[in-house]
């Protein structure tokens, strides 16, 4: 059945326009005035944007379905006005191979209320696989540990998956942090008998993540291949990307651009994460050359509040996010911390432009009908409660915001206008 969204502001070819959108098999069959369809949507007074791309989140199948799968992490998404989402390799068993990548897209099928596409993994001894991977955003390169047991920190071994990648024809999506010198903050962490969760700010400080940061860009221009820096929180990072000139592209969260390493001192473990939250000048670094940064995300990593009262030594790091994600955006184009314009790039065409999504990330005729319409003045106040993550909580309990996505439509259908839809997401590289 078409769908026809009506009398809304629609933003396409990057401005808004008072028009309407006619959906019809999946794509978006007409943008005009005057549009009619078998079902419709009144979108007085509202802003239709294209769907919200999320470049990063951990929905924890295989193997750890206990803190989230891909109903509740794709409903959250949907809750939040996010249509597709590019999900991490660090499952248990990590994905580091085109076997256990295709066992992963048949335990998901058909169970996502958005679309979805898979990061793939590097190990130190998987280049064939690498090389020969099919349908992937991404290789997802640890270079400093974090969860799961994903890893590549010797460099040697880097430059290898730079170059299968090169082979592959595929883009690196690096963690970067410098192992050594976690391992060796964290050594003197333990000698000192620190236990408070502030430690993980020094643990994981600056020069962990510039240091890799850089060595990541060397060996890329070396190798001739696309780079993507994956969670940057410093300026640091902010000054390799710069002196990149445009090469390498990269991505920040949500929980980098609104909180700061003072929070651990309120939030405990369930603001610990990798990277660590950083000072004031680094997330308003992050604010004030957001020119510099490609896509704005979340690294969803949800953990069950179990895990994160134990102490900070054996609480896992990770935050939920992806059902906020557009809301915080929002409330910060009407604070002015961004233009529309700009939240739109680095939540919609700019992601599908690097992570190769085809058909994506703008409201044009003949495109995905991936759509989220949202009321710019409404307000909300995020709680607990109000969460659709499995793990039942959010670093951000207690903000009040105002902007909030009412509709999330995915290949042309209603997922989520208060009440949820059918699970109608499919693979975004087979599509």
């Amino acid at each position: 059945m078409s769908l026809a969204i009506r009398n809304g502001k629609v933003f396409t070819r990057g401005r808004l326009v008072s028009t309407d959108v006619l959906c019809d098999k999946g794509r978006i069959k007409k943008i005009g005035k005057n549009l009619k369809g078998d079902k419709a949507i009144d979108a007085s007074g509202r802003l239709v944007l294209p769907g919200v791309i999320d470049p990063h989140v951990h929905f924890r199948t295989p193997g750890e379905e206990y803190k989230e799968d891909w109903k509740t992490g794709s409903r959250a998404a949907a809750k939040g006005g996010v249509t597709t989402v590019l999900d991490m390799p660090n499952n248990k068993p990590s994905i580091t191979t085109q076997k256990l990548l295709d066992k992963k897209r048949k335990a998901i099928a058909g169970k996502s209320l958005v679309n979805y596409g898979l990061h793939f993994g590097a190990t130190a001894d998987n280049m064939e696989e690498i090389s020969d991977a099919t349908g992937i955003a991404s290789v997802k390169a640890h270079m400093g540990s974090s969860t799961g047991d994903l890893l590549v920190p010797d460099t040697g071994d880097l430059y290898k998956v730079f170059h299968a990648a090169k082979i592959g024809g595929h883009v690196v999506a690096v963690h970067a942090e410098n192992n050594e010198l976690i391992n060796k903050f964290t050594r003197d962490a333990k000698r000192a008998c620190e236990g408070d969760p502030i430690v993980h700010t020094r643990i994981r400080r600056n020069i962990v993540a510039g240091e890799a940061a850089s060595l990541a860009a060397i060996i890329s221009k070396e190798v001739g291949n696309r780079l993507h820096i994956c969670h940057i929180s410093t300026r640091q990072e902010l000054d390799v990307v710069r002196m990149a000139g445009g090469r390498i592209t990269c991505e920040a969260t949500t929980h980098h651009l609104v909180l700061e390493d003072n929070d651990m001192r309120r939030l405990g473990n369930y603001a610990k994460m990798n990277p660590p939250l950083r000072s004031h000048e680094d997330r308003m670094a992050l604010w004030a050359n957001r020119k510099l940064i490609s896509c704005w995300c979340t690294d969803h990593a949800p953990h069950t509040r179990e895990e994160k009262e134990r102490d900070y030594w054996h609480a896992p790091a990770g935050v939920p996010g992806v059902e906020t994600l557009l809301p915080l955006h929002l409330d910060a184009v009407n604070k002015g911390m961004e233009t529309l314009p700009e939240m739109v790039a680095r939540m919609t065409t700019n992601p599908a432009r690097i992570f190769r999504l085809e058909g994506r990330g703008e409201l044009r005729e003949g495109f995905a009908a991936d759509i989220s319409i949202v009321d710019m003045d409404a307000k909300q106040t995020i709680t607990n409660e109000d969460v659709v993550s499995k793990c039942g909580w959010t670093p951000y309990d207690g903000l009040q915001l105002q902007g909030v996505p009412t509709h999330t439509i995915v290949n042309g259908e209603v997922v989520f206008d208060g009440e949820f839809g059918a699970a109608v997401g499919v693979e975004a590289y087979t599509y």
